[in-house]
């Protein structure tokens, strides 16, 4: 050590004290000349180092400089942006946060403070403040210190566009002479209002925004020609340092900011001195408004509107031959999603979820759900993040489990809102499988416009979208059955005997009805409006099974569908988006209609590359689709939806058909009026997890208060109380009996109940002996 001490001080001593010594030997003629020497030296370095790096840069030394053409096609990347039917901006898709607006379209305010803070003399000079240029060359030179400051907006605009590079030692003046010469080449292709606007719209304001439009959007919810003088202010001292001087999270520093920008725009004549002390006297008034992915309307249908929008943006050719790119190329998407319908949607939804989640939690906890079905469980914490990290770690399985049973401070995404918990990942992951989820589409059945897409229960707890998902249908299925008998040839009022019936070229398969009634005589139009199984697969049989599969496929169902007669109760594993496909055709007169969510797409010069047309197929007679609709609202006037007039007091014409699945695994809702169609499914996403019975789990119960809240703020909203008016624009002509005893005696002795048979797949009556037995 002591070794290695000496030979650094020789070291030390040949570079500093030597030289000195040296000089100092020296006589007085020998020391004048060498200081005139290291003067020319001096004066090289400082002189002509800086023009050979010039010449250097421009060049191309250090990287190619951008042609005048290519200064001339800038285009930064741009935000696509989503609208509604009416007008209001639902999400954005976009690699940086960027919508370009025009100087018009922008606040005078912004612009004075703007130049008065960065660039005093923007309007003077050609892209270069030469005095501001040659202090930063001075002091990162030769001083090797970091100058900022100094840049005129155009060069800011430069490194807005083309980004820095390393350089070593030399990265700030190659940088900065590269700007300069960018900046004068910018100054020779625009207009100062031009250059003006491509920095504001490019310019960053923290938060990952860029622009000045999503800035006052994010941070003031107003347009930036409608930014007052104390917003514009604000946005123009962010520049200086957006995370710094955030007025969200630093509201102190922008304040301060804020008021410095007011002195330099009195300083430039911009502000009177009364006006800057006004002004300054404001307060910091934010009216903040984050647009994430992950929120705001419809981020369901904004999903699946972004995967189905890359897929067809391939068959559209920008002017160059290249294709359009959804996340850079500022494209306008209008859609046919109505925001107060989708907000009343997503309300109605949420609402009822509330309510009854809790029942489903003590259910789940009272009968040690997690712990019979621990294996589920297990598979599902295998799956998280933290397992996998700890199993990285080395850690065996007990000590995993352990870990994942420890308590913390984290992060719940609940009906209720996002919640700090304390809570253990084993215990997270519990109230994520045991959370029920809902989804609802509601379209115009005339047109195929879908006006509200929900998705899920909560988007930042679950991004599964439920309108696509596949679950079994149940008895929402049943109408299908019914139409195509009607088509065959069968009467509303034809009376079918309710009896058990043994399939034998079905291994011996024996439907039966939830309500244990088997028998007397429902007609048609009884056995839909209560959902009566038995005869519902002889109404199957009589119509054909494949004829049923046929129609299906007429009504857009493409899902798999067992050519067997329990087709009739909804065994086939369908999605709510055929469904409610399907229903269009009832609703429509016996026109199905082709749902569709696009009016159009045009590109940033306002081009039209898309514009939807609707496609319409007649399925039904109209005498027919009127049949269905009148035995639909038997449903819900004296069948399984009766609630909506006993329990709501609904007074209006209602189409409607309940539907509940085995173990009410799924509840189901499907209804319209003459001016609307909704679907509503409500369920776990694993099926295992379900209300234990009937009157808590029946589709009346989990999904139809879903359509009912939904149609009830539709009714009280003048503005779109036309799509529920009180009746359908025709007569009812189905006016028969629903049921009648086969016997005297049977009329005497028989029951009568108004269960809830809205199932498909319910328990037969052995299963329900087993289990009383038990």
């Amino acid at each position: 050590m002591n070794q290695v001490f000496k030979w650094l001080l020789k070291i030390l001593k040949a570079i500093f004290v030597r030289p000195f010594t040296w000089y100092a030997s020296l006589s007085l003629r020998k020391k004048i000349f060498v200081g005139i020497v290291t003067c020319i030296s001096f004066c090289v370095v400082v002189l002509i180092l800086p023009v050979l790096l010039f010449f250097a840069v421009s060049g191309g030394i250090f990287g190619k400089m951008p042609s005048d053409s290519e200064l001339l096609a800038i285009k930064s990347y741009q935000a696509s942006e989503v609208y509604s039917a009416d007008s209001v901006l639902l999400g954005r898709y976009f690699v940086e946060n960027r919508s370009d607006t025009k100087y018009k379209d922008v606040s005078t305010h912004l612009f004075n403070a703007i130049i008065a803070t960065e660039d005093a003399r923007f309007y003077k000079h050609t892209g270069v403040d030469t005095r501001s240029l040659l202090r930063v060359l001075f002091k990162s030179i030769l001083l090797r210190q970091q100058a900022g400051g100094g840049s005129t907006i155009t060069q800011q605009l430069v490194k807005n566009l083309f980004g820095r590079k390393s350089y070593g030692v030399l990265t700030m003046p190659v940088n900065k002479i590269r700007e300069a010469i960018i900046a004068n080449q910018l100054e020779k292709l625009y207009s100062k209002e031009e250059i003006l606007m491509m920095y504001v719209n490019t310019v960053s304001f923290g938060e990952d925004t860029y622009g000045i439009k999503i800035a006052a959007q994010r941070f003031f919810q107003v347009n930036p020609d409608q930014l007052k003088l104390e917003q514009a202010a604000v946005l123009a001292g962010m520049l200086k340092s957006p995370t710094y001087y955030n007025p969200r999270t630093h509201p102190d520093n922008a304040l301060k900011r804020r008021n410095v920008v007011f002195e330099q725009m009195e300083k430039y004549k911009y502000l009177t001195a009364a006006e800057r002390e006004a002004a300054s006297a404001q307060p910091l008034i934010l009216n903040y408004s984050r647009m994430e992915y992950t929120e705001g309307l419809a981020p369901y249908f904004r999903d699946y509107l972004k995967i189905y929008i890359e897929q067809m943006l391939g068959q559209y050719k920008k002017a160059d031959g290249s294709a359009y790119n959804l996340l850079t190329d500022g494209l306008k998407i209008y859609t046919t999603i109505q925001s107060d319908l989708q907000r009343y949607a997503e309300s109605a939804a949420v609402d009822h979820l509330k309510r009854i989640q809790p029942k489903l939690q003590k259910e789940l906890q009272a009968s040690g759900f997690f712990r019979k079905q621990h294996e589920l469980l297990e598979r599902a914490l295998k799956q998280t993040p933290r397992y996998r990290a700890l199993e990285e770690q080395g850690l065996s399985e007990r000590e995993i489990r352990k870990a994942l049973q420890q308590k913390d401070s984290i992060t719940m995404y609940t009906l209720w809102g996002e919640k700090q918990q304390y809570l253990s990942t084993e215990d997270s992951i519990k109230a994520v499988i045991g959370s029920l989820q809902a989804s609802m589409l509601v379209v115009n059945p005339h047109s195929g416009a879908v006006l509200a897409w929900v998705g899920g229960a909560n988007y930042k707890q679950v991004q599964y979208d439920h309108v696509r998902a596949k679950r079994q249908a149940g008895s929402v299925f049943k109408p299908i059955v019914y139409a195509q008998a009607l088509r065959s040839g069968m009467d509303p009022c034809e009376f079918i005997p309710n009896q058990e019936i043994t399939y034998s070229q079905y291994d011996d398969w024996t439907p039966d009805n939830s309500s244990e009634r088997e028998n007397g005589r429902y007609s048609m139009a009884g056995a839909l409006a209560n959902s009566v199984n038995t005869i519902s697969v002889q109404i199957c049989m009589k119509a054909g099974i494949q004829n049923v599969v046929s129609l299906a496929r007429s009504l857009g169902i493409e899902s798999e569908l067992p050519a067997k007669p329990s087709i009739a109760l909804g065994t086939a594993e369908v999605s709510l988006w055929e469904l409610v496909g399907a229903y269009t055709a009832f609703a429509n007169n016996g026109v199905k209609a082709e749902l569709q969510f696009i009016t159009a797409i045009v590109n940033e010069q306002g081009k039209r590359l898309f514009t939807s047309k609707p496609y319409f197929d007649r399925v039904f007679t109209v005498e027919q689709a009127h049949q269905m609709t009148n035995m639909l609202c038997n449903v819900a006037d004296k069948g399984t939806a009766h609630e909506l007039r006993d329990i709501y007091g609904f007074t209006g014409s209602i189409a409607a058909k309940t539907g509940t699945t085995q173990d009410h695994k799924d509840g189901w809702f499907m209804g319209y009026t003459a001016g609307l169609l909704a679907g509503v499914w409500v369920g776990a996403d694993n099926p295992a997890v379900h209300f234990i019975n009937m009157e808590q789990g029946r589709g009346s119960a989990t999904a139809m208060p879903i359509w009912a809240g939904f149609y009830k703020r539709v009714r009280q909203d003048p503005e779109f109380r036309y799509l529920v008016p009180n009746t359908f624009p025709f007569t009812n002509d189905v006016t028969c009996e629903m049921y009648k005893d086969d016997t005297f005696i049977q009329k005497i002795f028989g029951r009568k109940s108004k269960t809830d048979n809205t199932t498909g797949l319910e328990e037969t009556k052995r299963e329900r002996r087993k289990k009383r037995k038990r």
